[in-house]
């Protein structure tokens, strides 16, 4: 079955400096337990990365920039722009944007994004000076750019972002339904408020749902929520992503044997769900 990842960081250029490779992500909490090295990552290669992602049946994934206001700890949209160029058939790119700056320096961040033919742009709001939740009037001209222009944003949200509140699904729904055109991509899927995020999920249409780690690690409470949510939802608006460095590429794909999906449940899951997403500015 052809595999969509939609969310890696591969060991190219400024991602290797991001602390999920100081040291590898899945060497330390909290799926230590349960990790599976990757060479590539311990490496830094790029050639050991094709080579992983091709044993685990990886066909494309979705290469997404950082932005926050840490240089250090950012991945330009400069390197996901080269990423993408140089591997075109591999990388799907994702821009990034940091509004600490003012949010007239994203927005020009913003349309140099469109410009560079990038799929969907991403935030980290929690981690913006001030920390900001999702439905924060700064970031509305973001979100209605980008439904105008048709992109996807997906917000990094969980409880690694400061205060738990951050992470609340709330404020998405929020904008969710203030943008109803807005494709709205929740990385981490606001872990730990599963139930909750569960019920945005259902009556917002255009909120999609990215648990990665926190589905496929056995070891994290709640994991098999997701795939009760799986169900719930006959498959839809769930995507599959290794979160590669902080998950094996191969052993997150063998991971997802234990819910026992349906074979029209994985398609959804691997690549028709992320295809559908897409498809929507291809």
């Amino acid at each position: 079955m052809e595999i969509l990842d939609f969310r890696l960081r591969p060991p190219y250029r400024s991602f290797t400096r991001l602390g999920i490779f100081h040291p590898v992500c899945n060497e330390s909490a909290p799926q230590k337990h349960h990790a599976v090295p990757s060479r590539s990552a311990e490496e830094r290669s790029m050639d050991l990365f094709w080579k992983e992602m091709d044993k685990a049946g990886i066909k494309k994934g979705v290469a997404i920039g950082r932005q926050v206001p840490d240089d250090t700890a950012s991945v330009s949209n400069d390197d996901i722009h080269a990423l993408a160029m140089e591997f075109p058939d591999k990388i799907i790119p994702f821009g990034s944007l940091d509004v600490s700056r003012g949010i007239s320096a994203a927005m020009d961040e913003l349309e140099r994004c469109i410009d560079m033919g990038f799929k969907g742009v991403a935030m980290e709001p929690a981690y913006f000076m001030p920390p900001r939740h999702a439905d924060a009037n700064v970031l509305y001209p973001v979100y209605s750019r980008c439904e105008k222009a048709g992109l996807p944003v997906v917000l990094t949200m969980s409880f690694f972002q400061g205060n738990l509140d951050y992470s609340n699904p709330t404020a998405v729904q929020h904008v969710a339904q203030d943008f109803p055109d807005l494709q709205i991509v929740l990385a981490h899927s606001c872990y730990p408020w599963i139930p909750h995020v569960f019920q945005v999920c259902l009556v917002c249409p255009n909120v999609w749902l990215l648990p990665d780690i926190y589905m496929m690690n056995p070891d994290a409470p709640g994991n098999q929520m997701y795939a009760e949510a799986m169900r719930w939802l006959d498959g839809e608006r769930v995507l599959f992503s290794s979160a590669y460095p902080c998950y094996n590429m191969e052993q997150a794909v063998h991971d997802v044997e234990r819910f026992g999906f349906s074979e029209r449940h994985l398609e959804k899951f691997f690549h028709g769900n992320a295809e559908r997403l897409l498809n929507r500015i291809w």
